[in-house]
């Protein structure tokens, strides 16, 4: 087999999109984005005799401060067959020599493989799929393994919540729990409308970021960092941003309607009368205030191949009770399939899974669509300068950890 360096983009973009192992991370898209920051990207890969490649990896490279060396991270793994153990030795043997050929001190890696195949509940399959072995031939490789951590330590999460889609959308939403489907109807009949954005519509989306953000304890990103990522994706299908607006209007006409309904009924409940009555002059002061509607969620999604991702997810603390999320998330599962899409990954969830954990509601919220818990093995290092990774490992955390307290005083 070849090591290549300098694949044709088409070509390399057809082998990502249809490898089973492919992801969104792994797309010259993504790494274009991340090139118009701190990173460039890089593309190399394994090619057989025929010119047919066997394994890639779109690079993303990063000069360390102070320093003429530089970190790689592949992130979510090399595109290649997990299960070829001879195969990843061989790829990595090269990518290696290319890292110190071009002075990185490592690199690394985080696999969408699973580790120990678990319930939905959580619970480990006694005879599901076990990955133990391949992490232990992965550190044989010269990979320094991460360790295997349960909530958000790493770059990508380790836990995630994957939805099989290849179905009609009427069996999948009759698969989702009872109380999953009624949110859903309910944000339909409260007025909660969504709709496709566009880049215009990403400044609202980062202010209900950073109101999700204060409320939840999570630093967020900036309105350039989205508007980038709109600018490097969208057009070519690999990225979409929704939007959940309460129609106040729609939800007023109905209120009247009910009222009316109830009013004239055999047998008119009269609490529901009093409540509607209370409801409809606040719901018309608040209508004539926001014409438009009232924006309150977001959510950004990534496509590569047969699969999609929800990437981002951002909610006023607003109308939280009108249930947005729950329709957001039906919506974009729905244009997923429309897509073509025969996966869809909820992303990460924590795998601590007490209820008095405080990320156990995100996977509470993700359990109700009834899709597959997955733990994945982890991050990975293949370590290329033991003096330089030793110096990244432990005196710069501890250097970082002694400039805060200076600060502080």
């Amino acid at each position: 087999m070849n090591f290549v360096t300098h694949i044709d983009e088409k070509k390399y973009t057809l082998f990502n999109e249809k490898h089973p192992n492919g992801h969104a991370l792994q797309s010259i898209e993504w790494g274009n984005f991340k090139s118009m920051g701190e990173w460039t990207k890089e593309l190399v890969g394994l090619e057989d005799d025929n010119g047919d490649l066997q394994a890639s990896a779109m690079l993303l490279r990063r000069k360390l401060p102070g320093l003429s060396r530089y970190i790689l991270y592949a992130p979510r793994g090399y595109v290649l067959d997990y299960n070829d153990v001879s195969l990843i030795r061989e790829f990595s043997k090269n990518v290696k020599q290319y890292a110190k050929k071009t002075k990185a001190i490592f690199v690394k890696i985080d696999p969408c493989i699973i580790y120990k195949e678990r319930t939905i509940d959580g619970d480990i399959r006694e005879d599901g799929i076990d990955n133990s072995m391949l992490i232990n031939s992965i550190k044989d490789m010269g990979y320094a393994h991460k360790g295997t951590t349960l909530d958000f330590e790493g770059i990508q999460p380790r836990f995630v919540f994957k939805l099989d889609v290849d179905k009609d959308k009427d069996t999948l939403f009759k698969s989702f729990h009872h109380k999953t489907r009624y949110n859903i109807r309910l944000a339909e009949k409260k007025g909660i409308e969504i709709y496709e954005g566009n880049i215009n519509d990403l400044k609202e989306f980062e202010r209900i970021m950073r109101i999700t953000g204060a409320r939840d304890g999570f630093i967020t990103r900036p309105l350039k960092y989205f508007q980038d990522m709109y600018e490097s994706m969208e057009k070519q299908g690999k990225m979409k941003v929704f939007m959940a607006k309460y129609n106040v209007n729609k939800a007023l006409d109905k209120s009247i309607k009910d009222l009316d309904k109830e009013q004239n009924s055999k047998k008119p409940n009269e609490d529901r009368i009093n409540k509607l009555q209370r409801e409809i002059p606040e719901m018309k002061k608040l209508a004539e205030e926001n014409p438009e509607g009232i924006i309150v969620s977001g959510a950004i999604i990534l496509l590569n191949g047969e699969k999609s991702w929800y990437l981002y997810g951002a909610s006023d603390n607003l109308y939280r009770n009108l249930m947005p999320n729950y329709l957001l998330q039906w919506h974009m599962i729905a244009y997923s399939m429309d897509c073509g899409c025969t996966l869809y990954d909820f992303r990460g969830i924590s795998g601590n899974l007490d209820p008095n954990h405080h990320l156990y509601g995100l996977y509470r919220f993700k359990k109700g669509f009834n899709g597959d818990f997955v733990e994945y093995i982890g991050e990975f290092d293949l370590v290329v300068s033991k003096f330089y990774y030793h110096l990244w490992e432990f005196w710069v955390p501890k250097i970082k950890k002694l400039v805060t307290r200076l600060k502080k005083k």
